[in-house]
Formats: structure tokens, C-alpha cells, sequence
């Protein structure tokens, strides 16, 4: 009985819904914010994966793989590489080497050869923001009785945007 004709409980819970929106508002806006302002460098992952592809291309389970020295070899066609991603004056390098100690046996590169200098200059500096992003590694391949080196380097240099379509 005592609290049967009284309005103000509906002004104060106006006062708190509207506090509620603006901490939900103002929650969403700097989700947005930090979404939109995320610096994403894929530059380097992109280069690791064209390097796993490449070794999974020369090599099988450590195995070096015969059919790659062999000159009916189409390097794009049985590494699963869109050749025109790789044409002069793309976003995306290659060079396989193979040693057999200090002797190259074998290589293959493929992509901007401007970008092979780029690599070397930005895999020695801190800083590349400007540089590609440029992965080389080093995998020992047996052959027969022998111990190959293979030398895998890539380099992506594309910003970002859409990749066409074959």
C-alpha cells in the first residue's frame, strides 16, 4: 500500500536503460575501432605457405622427389602454382635450389626477380614494413645414398585486395 501511487522508480530506470545503451554504444563503436585500426602483415605468412608448398612439391616425407629433374617437369603445373601469379611483375618470388653439398644440382625460380633483392636486403634489417615479407629455408632431402640441401626462398610483396581468379 505504501509504494502503490508512486512514478519516480520509472525515472530512475529510464536513467539507468539510458546509461545501459551508451556502454553497449560505446562498447560497439571501439570494437569497430580496434577492428578497423589492426595492422594484418600477411606479407611473410604468404611466404611461408609458397615455401610449404614448394617443399611438399620437391620432396616426399624427406624423399627427394625424381621427377623434378626431369625436364618434362612443369614446375607450376605439378607444384599446383598459378603461373600467372608468378609472372614478371607479380607480387610473389620463388627460387628452389638443390645442393649436393656445396654444388647446385638443380634450380628453379619463378616470379619478379626484382623481389630476390628485396628479400636479402629485408631479412637483414629490423624494420621491412616497406620490404617484402620473405621466408628462406634450408631442408635436407635424401637421395638414393646421397644427402641433398634443398634451399627454398619466397618473397610476397602484395598489400592486399583480391587475387584473380584463373
Amino acid at each position: 500500500m505504501l509504494f502503490n501511487n508512486k512514478k519516480a522508480s520509472e525515472k530512475l530506470l529510464s536513467i539507468w536503460w539510458f546509461f545501459v545503451l551508451g556502454v553497449i554504444g560505446g562498447g560497439i563503436v571501439l570494437g569497430v575501432f580496434i577492428y578497423y585500426s589492426a595492422d594484418t602483415a600477411v606479407k611473410s605468412v604468404e611466404a611461408d605457405i609458397l615455401i610449404n608448398n614448394l617443399i611438399n612439391c620437391v620432396s616426399h616425407e624427406g624423399y627427394f622427389n625424381d621427377n623434378v629433374l626431369n625436364e618434362t617437369f612443369n614446375f607450376f603445373n605439378e607444384c599446383n602454382l598459378n603461373k600467372r601469379m608468378f609472372s614478371i611483375g607479380s607480387f610473389y618470388y620463388f627460387n628452389v635450389s638443390i645442393y649436393d653439398k656445396d654444388y647446385l644440382v638443380y634450380n628453379k625460380t619463378g616470379g619478379d626477380y626484382s623481389l630476390e633483392a628485396d628479400c636479402r636486403v629485408a631479412m637483414k634489417i629490423k624494420n621491412a614494413d616497406k620490404y617484402p615479407g620473405c621466408s628462406e629455408i634450408s631442408y635436407p632431402l635424401s637421395y638414393g645414398n646421397k644427402t641433398l640441401r634443398l634451399v627454398v626462398l619466397a618473397g610476397s610483396n602484395q598489400i592486399g585486395g583480391k587475387v584473380p581468379i584463373k
